[in-house]
């Protein structure tokens, strides 16, 4: 403690035995100013639980800044030997050693959010100074608990989607055209790219992709796939993909035209279709796909996003 510091000694717990109200340690716990802005003495105390133990933590008034005395393990008194200290303790002290002088203070409850500090200070540095005492009323230091950030509801995005088996669909030759078809049902037509098509089976077994989605049948204006409601996540080798940020793409008009744009690259063209490039900028968001992966571009014949 530094000089300027004006603290309490001695250790009689006289204060013990007075009649007071009953408190439990959350009566202690917590931040506590001063009440006098002009006191020469303790300034602040923050007095913490760690399981059964409690410890302090004082300042007293010194200039320009308050002096920290440390923080110390502190005591908590019951009303008799049998008592739950935590429960029902009503009393509480600290000892503050210094190579000058010792001092006590001794807390108690003094109405809402109010507590009453005694201190008590002798010297033990041979200085023959009178050993003294005083007392400080301390206001706690509420804390403003941040407001909860409303939730707005999440919009509900009517998918278009059509199921089929991965481990059943196969490449055909139907009426001179290449096509992916699952039974007798025809998902992907690759006309004379035979190659292609075979390249789009292998990458839909791959990944397990179960689901064809469309947004704006007929002719749709953005197509993607899904493993049974998930973005296909992971890697092929020999994959053509391009990567964008989902976070920072955005629905632009540009000359006329909707695009998504992913800063200066434009992903997706959606003609005067505004409508349908802000659901698919939602259904992009929603599964956090972050590439545009193609077969056989340029005029690809086969396209799909992932993660």
């Amino acid at each position: 403690m530094k000089k300027t510091i004006v603290a309490a000694s001695s250790f009689v717990l006289l204060l013990l035995l007075q009649s007071v109200s009953w408190a439990s340690a959350n009566q202690f716990t917590g931040t506590w100013i001063n009440s006098d802005t002009n006191t020469r003495g303790i300034t602040k105390l923050e007095i913490m639980q760690q399981g059964s133990a409690l410890r302090m933590h004082a300042w007293g008034k010194c200039q320009p800044d308050d002096c920290d005395w440390g923080e110390v393990a502190a005591a908590i008194y019951a009303s008799s030997t049998s008592g739950n200290m935590i429960q029902t303790g009503k009393v509480m002290s600290a000892i503050y050693t210094t190579g000058s002088n010792q001092t006590l203070i001794v807390v108690k409850p003094a109405g809402k959010n109010r507590l009453k500090a005694e201190t008590f200070t002798r010297f033990t540095d041979g200085s023959n100074r009178s050993n003294y005492t005083n007392t400080y009323t301390f206001k706690r230091m509420l804390q403003l608990m941040p407001l909860p950030i409303p939730t707005l509801p999440v919009p509900v995005i009517q998918e278009d989607c059509i199921s089929f088996n991965p481990q059943t669909a196969t490449v055909k030759k139907i009426n001179g055209s290449w096509k992916i078809v699952d039974g007798n049902h025809w998902m992907f037509d690759f006309g004379n790219k035979k190659n292609e098509a075979y390249r789009s089976l292998k990458i839909i077994k791959h990944y397990g992709m179960n689901q064809s989605c469309f947004v704006g049948r007929p002719d749709p204006s953005f197509q993607y796939m899904l493993v049974s409601g998930q973005a296909p996540q992971g890697g092929i080798p020999g994959e053509d993909c391009i990567g964008f940020n989902p976070d920072t793409i955005e629905v632009k008009n540009i000359n006329g035209r909707w695009k998504i744009v992913d800063d200066n690259h434009w992903m997706f063209d959606f003609g005067n279709k505004k409508a349908e490039a802000e659901k698919a900028f939602a259904i992009i968001k929603k599964y956090g796909f972050n590439r545009t992966c193609y077969v056989g571009r340029p005029n690809a014949s086969f396209q799909y996003l992932r993660k």
